[in-house]
């Protein structure tokens, strides 16, 4: 017991004008700041943020959406409407899904939908968040700003899954009305 209450004080024993005891309270200030940044929340953007609605972008999730970091040539497209969703790839192969839109589950940061294949395909459930809103000035006229929407899509094999963040795969996709 003597030799653990020995340990400790020479451990919290601090002089200033010592390089250990120095090396010693930059370890400890290091350490409490990963432990409180790797512990803080961060909110994600909401579909009724002030950000997202002044940017003009949609308070629901229909529309024509364009994957974002695809090369310029190969872009997939996701087309949102009231009952159904299309997923076109680079290829220009599609997949067909409905879905009732009075089971849309809705949050202030997401939105929950299951999506029935219209082919042979496996039932998906989507989760649809607001990821950023990116301004961009035109070339033409320096005083005029485009606003770019961007929505996360994640999805997962079942509602389940999606209660516990188990995503099969995500993508991100822009509103292809604001180019």
């Amino acid at each position: 017991m003597v030799k653990v209450e020995n340990f400790w004080l020479k451990l919290i024993s601090v002089d200033l004008f010592e390089f250990k005891s120095c090396l010693k309270i930059f370890v400890f200030a290091c350490a409490l700041f990963f432990i409180i940044v790797s512990t803080s929340s961060v909110s994600a953007l909401g579909w009724n943020d002030k950000e997202w609605v002044e940017a003009g972008c949609p308070s629901n999730i229909f529309g024509a959406w364009i994957s974002r970091g695809a090369e310029i040539n190969s872009k997939n497209l996701l087309n949102i409407y009231q009952d159904k969703i299309i997923f076109i790839n680079n290829h220009n192969l599609e997949k067909k899904y409905s879905f009732n839109p009075e089971n849309i589950l809705k949050n202030s940061s997401y939105l929950g939908v299951k999506l029935q294949p219209v082919t042979k395909d496996k039932t998906v459930y989507l989760k649809i968040r607001p990821h950023l809103v990116r301004s961009k000035h035109t070339t033409q006229q320096m005083n005029k700003t485009i606003q770019n929407c961007f929505i996360k899509v994640f999805k997962f094999e079942s509602q389940k899954n999606a209660k516990y963040d188990k995503y099969l795969d995500w993508e991100i996709y822009k509103l292809k009305n604001n180019q």
